[in-house]
């Protein structure tokens, strides 16, 4: 049985992954901001340990990062899956744009604060989405912009988000690269009914996900990657399915400099070896 660190663990996929992660016998910290609902799930799985805290600042992920150090002696697996989406343009008490924060800045931080814990060959499982490729209002294929990494020229809520998961792929990639010896992957778990665009209206929520799949089958895709020994090491899944992300996501120059840039707002990871 596996020791998991689970973000965004009080609703959605998040939530249904505990549940079925814990029945398989796995011992769990759950993270999510709403204290209440992350308390109760814990007590309902027995056992499970639940950290509170807001990943989308340097603060909060240290809050949280030392918090599991305080409960965990290793980690097997970090499932980084906490996730937004904002029709307007937001900023963190930080400063920085919501999107690029939780699903960017936040897997970089909190999987460099939890590497002593991570096994030699520990897993980090980042939660992705096919949105990397193309914003759903069809602006194309999506890139990064360099000189706009913070949405502050314009913002486009669909673009923001869709660029910010383009970054996580990047991270996800570049991570697998500078550290051989672990597993990363990444993984779009399909469109699923889940509360990620609860700022919206609700009518048009319901229009994009009426047929979607509920998020307890979202959440299959993710415990498979999670426990799974035979996932491939640097992998994009599309589900079950392993398979090709888009072409910028292969960018190993944009990987490169998105690190640089992470660096300098976030720190550096400690050096890694292939042999590590």
């Amino acid at each position: 049985m596996k020791t998991v660190v689970l973000t965004g663990a009080t609703a959605g996929i998040g939530r249904e992954a505990a549940i079925r992660l814990a029945a398989s016998g796995h011992k769990l910290v759950l993270v999510g901001r709403n204290a209440q609902r992350g308390e109760e799930l814990a007590v309902r799985l027995h056992g499970a340990h639940f950290v509170q805290g807001d990943l989308s600042t340097s603060a909060g992920v240290a809050q949280v990062a030392e918090s599991i150090t305080e409960a965990l002696g290793t980690v097997d697996v970090l499932i980084n899956n906490a996730g937004v989406m904002e029709p307007r343009r937001r900023l963190t008490d930080e400063g920085m744009e919501l999107n690029f924060a939780v699903h960017h800045l936040a897997p970089y931080s909190l999987t460099k604060a939890l590497l002593p814990l991570l096994r030699t060959d520990g897993r980090v499982v980042n939660v992705n989405s096919i949105g990397h490729a193309r914003a759903m209002r069809g602006s194309g294929p999506v890139t990064l912009d360099f000189d706009d990494l913070q949405s502050e020229r314009s913002y486009e809520a669909t673009l923001a988000y869709s660029r910010a998961k383009l970054a996580n792929l990047l991270f996800s990639y570049e991570l697998q690269r500078r550290y051989p010896a672990m597993t990363v992957v990444a993984l779009h778990p399909g469109m699923v009914r889940t509360d990620l665009g609860r700022s919206f209206p609700r009518l048009q929520v319901m229009a994009v996900t009426a047929l979607a799949p509920s998020a307890a089958k979202g959440a299959e895709p993710l415990c498979v990657l999670a426990t799974d020994p035979d996932v491939v090491k640097g992998g994009y899944y599309d589900r079950n399915t392993l398979t090709n992300s888009s072409p910028a996501s292969y960018d190993t120059e944009a990987a490169r400099r998105l690190w640089e840039i992470t660096e300098q707002l976030r720190g550096p990871y400690p050096a890694s070896t292939a042999s590590q």
